[in-house]
């Protein structure tokens, strides 16, 4: 993905390798971008909050491949200075064409592409601002005694297209701790890796389920937990080796500025 920032183009790369320390930076290494010129897209971040203040600019994409993107990545539980909480710019990120999401109680990440001329334009993309579609879910992240406890589970109301109930378990990448989420998502992330790359999780499994507060935790949402698989669900699980990555879904190493 590439977005203007201030003056510079910030531009996010992914690189899978398989044998140890392959992804160690190289001396001296130059990265070059194509000449040629293809979509043009409307840009803008929230580290200038230049998305906010409806400040989008014009950027060409490099690639053929890329579409325009529209990216909304907020946390209000584990805040990172340094996430982009709004974000414009060129990309093909998994997930295109969606739109592709998950929101719960604390989380918001929303992705949406599109192939035309500056087609991302447009207000910044609010939570509050997507219409209820009338699915209620349970809503939590975090573990059984701080996080998702029954005292800390609650409704949420889930909205746009994220229609089906989620919950995934794993373990938490940093810490190696069990985690727990539990919100709203589009089907797409019942696929279980835009969970995992958003949430850090590795050795996941996702459940999804159709109707309201089908993902309720005092049932069990799990089938390889033995018990019956609920009506209507998505069940897919995982397990994450050892990969050396330089960039995730929803964010990567900065590359070039």
């Amino acid at each position: 993905m590439s977005y203007r920032t201030g003056v510079k183009i910030i531009t996010l790369t992914e690189a899978v390798c398989e044998s140890d320390l392959c992804n160690r930076p190289k001396p001296g290494r130059v990265v070059t971008f194509p000449r040629s010129r293809y979509l043009e897209c409307v840009s803008c971040a929230s580290s200038d909050l230049s998305c906010e203040r409806g400040l989008d600019r014009s950027l060409q994409c490099r690639s053929p491949g890329e579409e325009c993107l529209d990216m909304v990545t907020h946390h209000s539980l584990e805040g990172n200075p340094g996430d982009e909480r709004h974000s414009r710019g060129c990309g093909n990120l998994p997930g295109c064409p969606g739109p592709t999401g998950f929101h719960n109680n604390h989380t918001f990440h929303f992705l949406r592409c599109c192939n035309t001329t500056k087609c991302n334009t447009g207000p910044v993309l609010e939570l509050r601002n997507l219409p209820l579609n009338g699915l209620q879910c349970y809503s939590c992240e975090g573990n059984r005694t701080h996080g998702c406890s029954s005292e800390e589970t609650s409704l949420t109301d889930c909205r746009g297209p994220m229609s089906r109930c989620l919950e995934a378990t794993g373990t938490h990448e940093l810490g190696n701790q069990s985690y727990i989420v539990r919100g709203c998502a589009t089907p797409s992330w019942c696929q279980g890796l835009h969970v995992a790359e958003a949430f850090r999780l590795t050795h996941f499994d996702v459940s999804c389920c159709i109707g309201n507060r089908c993902n309720d935790p005092m049932l069990d949402i799990q089938p390889r937990r033995g018990g019956a698989p609920r009506p209507g669900p998505d069940h897919l699980s995982f397990t994450i080796g050892t990969l050396l990555v330089t960039a995730r879904l929803w964010g990567g190493t900065l590359l070039c500025t």
